[in-house]
């Protein structure tokens, strides 16, 4: 009996131990969706050029050095991720620093940015809105990059095209992949889609066509569909009332 409680603890420990040094980030929901679904229409594909357009405002996420999401700059201090993302800073936001537009680990054109407070969504979506401070040259996010559009999600539906573009963690550090696919279902806050995603990819923005940001991805099922929150009116409401 000793012998198996001793297998057991030893077992436990190598799986904490190995959860502690997975590159990416993991939903914090003990009971929410995998924060890795790889489904078979697997077509994400590099974005090198990581400064043109739309691909500008996306950040790569460094969580005290020990794991890394994705956010979207969305105003001059502001960047939006998941909630789960901010959980993960244990209350201490400095330890969370985006760098948009990232290249390649420690390819950063347009700096780093360290955050300084967030706001959770009040209901219950897995979003936060960070404040960032500025660069190293002085310079505010929403100044160094070009921030993301809003869309007006009202008449977002099945079968609508979308992209999802952060940096998952199965890839090369700080490389950012898009991954495309269509809307499955969309209802209040919530959207689901068939395209392939990755730890690393929390807080990723959702594109529609238009390259406008209709959500934010947080996860999956398996073998059936990613998730993320839909920027209904409610969301965008709180969105805006937190934007410095």
């Amino acid at each position: 009996m000793k012998n198996l409680k001793r297998y057991i603890l030893s077992v436990v420990a190598v799986l904490l131990l190995s959860l502690i040094a997975l590159p990416f980030e993991v939903n914090a929901k003990t009971d929410g969706p995998s924060s890795r679904v790889i489904l078979p229409k697997n077509d994400r594909t590099q974005i090198t050029n990581t400064t043109s357009a739309h691909y500008q405002s996306i950040a790569f996420a460094d969580i005290g050095g020990t794991s890394i999401a994705s956010g979207v700059v969305v105003g001059k201090n502001t960047v939006l991720t998941n909630k789960h993302v901010v959980d993960a800073t244990n209350g201490d936001a400095s330890v969370l620093k985006f760098s948009p537009g990232a290249n390649g680990d420690g390819n950063f054109p347009a700096g780093t940015f360290t955050a300084t407070d967030y706001k959770v969504a009040p209901g219950g979506e897995d979003l936060a809105v960070v404040t960032v401070g500025k660069n190293s040259n002085g310079q505010s996010i929403g100044d160094a990059v070009q921030a993301a559009t809003i869309a007006d999600t009202s008449s977002v539906k099945k079968g609508d095209d979308i992209t999802v573009t952060g940096y998952p963690g199965d890839k090369p550090i700080a490389t950012l992949w898009e991954s495309k696919g269509n809307v499955l279902s969309a209802s209040g806050s919530d959207v689901s889609y068939d395209l392939s995603t990755y730890g690393g990819n929390s807080g990723s923005p959702i594109f529609n066509s238009n390259s406008q940001v209709i959500g934010l991805h947080y996860g999956g099922v398996p073998d059936s569909h990613n998730s993320g929150v839909l920027f209904n009116s409610n969301v965008q409401q709180f969105i805006q009332s937190n934007l410095k």
